[in-house]
């Protein structure tokens, strides 16, 4: 899900409003970067109104069964994509790694669009 950098408070409604409506995905789902280190954002001093929405938006795609992976390269993870299958991958290095060197297939799906994919599965 490349949609899970908190972007202002839409961002948050959007991923919370799917967990509100018993949103679920059906396929492996995983999580790019967010927006703040979720252990140490204290430490870096990232001020509280950015850390504590960008940490709510990663509960809500954890709440809607996305693994906690929170990785710009989902192609490194056990399990990647084998030629020919169809994935909705978002990141920019993603789509062009599993188009190129994985053989799977795949649009450069914006935000939102991820999500909906895989909560419908399709």
């Amino acid at each position: 899900i490349d949609g899970c950098v908190y972007t202002g408070p839409a961002s948050l409604q959007v991923a919370e409003r799917l967990v509100e409506w018993g949103g679920r995905v059906r396929v492996p789902t995983t999580l790019n970067a967010v927006s703040v280190d979720r252990r140490r954002w204290r430490e870096q001093r990232i001020p509280e109104d950015l850390a504590l929405p960008a940490d709510a938006l990663a509960e809500a795609y954890l709440a809607l069964g996305a693994r906690p992976t929170f990785t710009c390269a989902p192609y490194l993870l056990d399990g990647a994509p084998s030629r020919g299958e169809d994935v909705a991958w978002g990141e920019s290095n993603a789509v062009v790694f599993a188009n190129s060197v994985l053989g799977a297939r795949t649009q450069k799906y914006a935000d939102y669009v991820d999500i909906c994919v895989a909560i419908t599965g399709r």
